[in-house]
């Protein structure tokens, strides 16, 4: 992502629920773990849905331009990414209070 304001990053990745749901698992994990991405998404895994190529194509590549995970495309495992650390404060937080949060926020 050009220009780094991590505010405004950080919304623009929170912007789609799919990221949203990719950051909260990834929250999860221990931050050396790798897993392929359809283990920390709550919804659909079948890997022959349009909803999966909206991961590849969109959802992940972003998280991967803002250094929130790495990415590797040819097997779709991911991992926290460098800057991780930046959000995950807030991560904790929406985790906490995921109770007070709008129905189907995460």
């Amino acid at each position: 992502m050009t220009g780094h304001n991590p505010w405004d990053t950080l919304c623009e990745c929170l912007k789609a629920k799919p990221r949203r749901r990719v950051l909260t698992g990834l929250a999860a994990k221990e931050p050396t773990e790798t897993v392929h991405f359809t283990e920390v998404r709550a919804d659909e895994s079948n890997t022959g849905t349009p909803i999966h190529a909206e991961y590849i194509h969109l959802h992940l590549p972003k998280l991967a331009d803002a250094g929130y995970i790495v990415l590797d495309e040819q097997t779709y495992e991911i991992s926290q990414g460098p800057r991780f650390a930046e959000i995950e404060p807030f991560l904790e937080l929406v985790q906490r209070h995921g109770e007070r949060l709008p129905d189907g926020w995460v």
